[in-house]
């Protein structure tokens, strides 16, 4: 088995263990969207409210703000797990937020397949696995809402972090 396909199935395995068996196993896009906000109400959950019922995110000073659907806003539980974005504070193109090693990046685009049907936009959310069982670190992007446990294009992605400076993170 080389590198990559050793990647790809541990990736998998630690999807499945990270977010649970039947995440991966739904096909249907609607289910797959409900999965992801409740895999996001579980590892960043809401102050108040649940990521299911938000309408949009913004960051506002280092704070990532989550608009309800009832017209209130809430904050992260636990705040310092937002860490980066894309785009504009008052309507970033994504949001990172980290839980210990695993970055979860949730993307926005009202015209995406998904995001135009979505109540917040979101076009995908991905999950930066760490892949543990390989001799040389290896990290890898899976979609959770598009193609699951396919990774994503690239080595790095660049990410403007909450203070305003650069924030990367390698896949290798």
């Amino acid at each position: 088995m080389n590198m990559s396909t050793q990647a790809s199935t541990t990736a998998n395995q630690n999807l499945n263990h990270f977010i649970g068996e039947q995440f991966v196993a739904t096909t249907n896009p609607l289910d797959r969207s409900i999965n992801a906000k409740a895999f996001l109400d579980a590892q960043f959950p809401l102050a108040t409210g649940s990521h299911q019922d938000v309408t949009s995110y913004v960051v506002y000073y280092t704070h990532l703000l989550a608009f309800l659907k009832d017209g209130t806003q809430s904050g992260l539980q636990n705040p310092c797990q937002f860490v980066a974005l894309t785009g504009h504070k008052s309507e970033p193109t994504s949001v990172v937020l980290k839980n210990n090693d695993t970055h979860v990046e949730i993307c926005f685009d009202r015209q995406g397949e998904i995001g135009t049907n979505d109540l917040a936009h979101i076009e995908d959310i991905q999950v930066e696995m760490p892949i543990k069982n390989l001799p040389t670190p290896y990290k890898q992007w899976i979609s959770l809402l598009h193609s699951a446990c396919k990774p994503t294009e690239g080595r790095c992605k660049v990410f403007t972090a909450k203070d305003g400076s650069d924030y990367a993170m390698h896949q290798r």
